[in-house]
């Protein structure tokens, strides 16, 4: 019997549309037409994606816009919002922007769907970029269209990004409610990858508020269910997470284990802010075991990744607590100039990590 020689693009779509990634890249193994080298591209580029390979994603995003050429226009806005999506996971948020641009250009006039689907991007770069109030007024309308359809993964996914949001202008308050209905969405929508998500922004605001059971849990839950499955980057995440509570609960040892464990993964993946913030909480750990020598190194590492990167929290975080190892070891001319850069810096991008003491 002669071999379909579409059938892996037919079995990578399916295992992407039932969350296994992992599967579909195997699946994209196998040789294609010539013909559908584009969309075999693109598939790849959303298989990695999902698994938080961003970087791998880019490049396989870009080799699907060069092969579908202008006969594609609906995978080329696909493609173009992918990388969109993979820039702004990884804090460049100048690139998310230029494929934003790219998109608009490709989009039909008159379809509703891609004018959300654009709209939703665009303010999940604008809460990329920290300009958190924009962010909230562009999702309050996409919120409310999400609930007249009923569409339950959409809610969560919104009150999601909401959340976060609210978190990060200072409202912390409404960013535990938004994180608490974003679980209850998901849970409606039987997402469980949502689920994830929200228990995610849920133990991060609860453990700020420093209702550390709940936070704790609530990671905990999370791992659960991303724990064996092809979501790396969630499952660095989890332990990322699990490791702050635990530090701050002052269970230093089992948090460096976490953070260690997260730090693995985040290497994998080719993640570099992220990886900036397992080396600030491991900085962090060795602060309060009084190894300030080893603090210090980590600390270092973090702020040139950060400022690298041009991740404003984490600059003001890492100034922050730098200051403190600095004053420690006795050198505190320095550490007032670092600390008075930290707090100029978060007011000036309109944050307030100056103030995170509890973090």
């Amino acid at each position: 019997m002669t071999r379909d020689p579409f059938a892996p693009l037919e079995t990578a779509r399916d295992r992407l549309d039932a969350g296994r990634p992992d599967l579909a890249l195997a699946a994209l193994a196998a040789r294609a037409p010539a013909a559908t080298a584009g969309e075999t591209a693109f598939l790849r580029a959303e298989a990695l994606r999902a698994q938080g390979y961003f970087r791998r994603a880019q490049a396989a995003y870009r080799e699907a816009l060069r092969r579908l050429g202008r006969e594609d226009r609906d995978l080329a806005l696909e493609a173009e919002l992918g990388l969109a999506r993979c820039a702004r996971s990884l804090g460049e948020t100048g690139d998310a922007r230029r494929a934003m641009s790219r998109a608009r250009a490709l989009a039909p006039r008159d379809s509703a769907e891609a004018a959300e689907s654009l709209a939703l991007e665009d303010a999940l770069v604008e809460r990329a970029a920290g300009r958190y109030l924009k962010a909230l007024t562009a999702l309050a309308p996409l919120l409310a269209a999400s609930r007249r359809r009923r569409d339950w993964s959409a809610v969560g996914f919104v009150l999601w990004a909401t959340g976060g949001a609210r978190r990060f202008s200072g409202d912390l308050a409404g960013s535990h409610r938004d994180f608490k209905e974003s679980l209850a969405a998901f849970r409606r929508a039987g997402d469980r990858e949502g689920q994830a998500y929200a228990l995610f922004g849920l133990g991060g605001i609860a453990r700020v508020r420093g209702f550390f059971a709940e936070a704790r849990a609530a990671y905990a839950a999370a791992r659960t269910i991303l724990s064996g499955g092809p979501d790396l980057f969630g499952r660095a995440y989890a332990h990322c997470g699990l490791a702050n509570v635990l530090r701050q609960l002052g269970r230093w040892s089992e948090a460096e284990r976490h953070y260690r464990r997260s730090y693995a993964l985040y290497a994998g993946l080719d993640d570099r802010v992220d990886l900036a913030y397992v080396d600030w909480g491991l900085g962090q750990v060795h602060l309060k075991r009084g190894e300030l020598p080893a603090a210090e190194r980590r600390l270092r590492a973090a702020l040139a990744a950060f400022s690298a990167a041009r991740e404003a929290r984490g600059v003001a975080l890492s100034r922050q607590s730098l200051a403190q190892v600095l004053h420690a070891r006795g050198r505190t001319a320095e550490a007032e100039r670092l600390f008075d850069a930290a707090v100029r810096g978060a007011r000036a991008a309109g944050l307030h990590a100056h103030l995170e003491i509890y973090t």
